[in-house]
This record gives structure tokens, sequence and C-alpha cells, in this order.
């Protein structure tokens, strides 16, 4: 089935108008659906061979871009420690409110700390992080600046990167559309998750992408319902 054209429009979320209580349930409701249909499971999968092969005793360093709640990096230091593997994670995002809520939902996790920054000019040196990851956000930018950000996420990164996010289907925006109305009342929600899905890029696209920003060791992975993984694996240098 051809995928319908990417119409990419602003999500009420990154408008940044919405009284923060009600950007707080929406956040919610992301969990939820992250949580049951595949949105850590994702990016999980794809990090632990990370985990697994950094030298013992030494942290694995990442950052991750357009961390937002910090939802996603808290999974993932609850991995590292499920697997006993010391991490490091910097989240990065340009929203003062939401990096102090971020910060609020990380106390237990003194792992993770925050960076106020832009995505597309972002103040680190070259191969700063072992990985860089970014979850359900690449979707939010146009073509050319998607670009821009793998072309900085490939720049910061030694081992790799893992961007994890939506496959824009007829299917996809139907199915989400249809559970917004049956799971929540929230307004944001229900207007961002259909949005979200015809924002997205296929899978070609998405390697398209990465090929524009110079990557050459990558593959794009398709996962149950209707994610991408991007995954840059980066050989390691002759010593």
């Amino acid at each position: 089935m051809f995928a319908p054209p990417r119409n990419l429009r602003d999500e009420l979320l990154d408008l940044d108008q919405a009284p923060f209580e009600e950007v707080k349930d929406s956040l919610n409701d992301v969990r939820r659906v992250n949580r049951y249909l595949s949105g850590y499971k994702v990016l999980l999968h794809h990090m632990r061979p990370f985990l697994e092969s950094q030298p013992e005793g030494k942290p694995l360093t990442v950052l991750d871009v357009a961390t937002g709640s910090a939802d996603q990096p808290i999974e993932l230091v609850r991995l590292a420690r499920r697997m006993k593997r010391p991490i490091r994670v910097v989240g990065l995002d340009i929203n003062a409110k939401m990096l102090h809520y971020a910060q609020e939902e990380t106390r237990r996790y003194p792992e993770i700390r925050f960076v106020q920054g832009d995505a597309k000019h972002m103040p680190f040196p070259d191969g700063a992080f072992d990985v860089v990851i970014n979850n359900l956000a690449l979707h939010h930018f146009s073509e050319e600046n998607a670009v821009t950000l793998l072309e900085q996420f490939t720049r910061l990164s030694k081992r790799g990167v893992v961007v994890n996010d939506l496959h824009r289907s007829r299917v996809a925006w139907a199915s989400i559309y249809i559970l917004t109305r049956l799971l929540t009342n929230n307004r944001l929600t229900r207007y961002d998750a259909p949005v979200s899905v015809m924002n997205a890029f296929t899978p070609g696209e998405i390697a398209d992408l990465a090929r524009k920003a110079g990557w050459r060791d990558f593959q794009v992975h398709r996962h149950f319902p209707y994610r991408i993984a991007l995954v840059e694996t980066k050989r390691p240098e002759p010593a």
C-alpha cells in the first residue's frame, strides 16, 4: 500500500501555548502509547548491543536529542541497571519548561542530566558521546532540517546513532486516530497523534535522509506497529 504524501504541520505541543497541566496530561498519554505500542521497545532493542559491547566498568555516554519529558532516557537507564552496565545520559531540549518537568521526573535517576539547546546547533565537540539517540522527534522537522540533524548526530557520536520514529501510512493514521478517540479526552493528544503520523517519514525516505547526511554504515529497521529505527553503527578506527 502506497504511503500518503508527507504533510508537515505543527503539533500543538510544539507551539508551547497550552496550559502546562494539559501538556503533562498529554505527555502521560505519550508514555502509555510508547509502553504499549513499542515506543520504548524499539529504542531498547537497538541500544542493547551498544551496552553489551561497552568495555566493562566504562560508562556508555549517550546524548538524547529533543528529550522532552525524558521518558525514553529513563527506560534506557532502567535497562542499563538491569544489565549492570554503567551509563551516563545527557538530555537536550530547547524548551525550558519541558526540561524543568524532565528534571522532576528523573530525580531518582542520577545517571541523567540536562542541557538546554537547539538540536540544529548543539554545543558539543565532535565525538563527545558514544551514542546519540533521537526518539519520536525527527518527524517534527522539514527534510532539510532533518538532514542537518542527522549530520549533527553522526558528528557527535563515536560508536553510533539510533533514531526511533514513526512510519507514515494510512493504516497507522487511521489506527491512532481511532485509538486516541477511545482512550483519551486530551485535545493535544487527539490532535497531535494523527498529525505526527502524517509528518513522519517512510523507511525509504529516512534512508535517503541518512545518505544525504553522509551516513555510510547504517540500516533501517521496521518494527510493529508502524515504527522505524534508523541505526548507524560505526566501525572501530584502526589502532
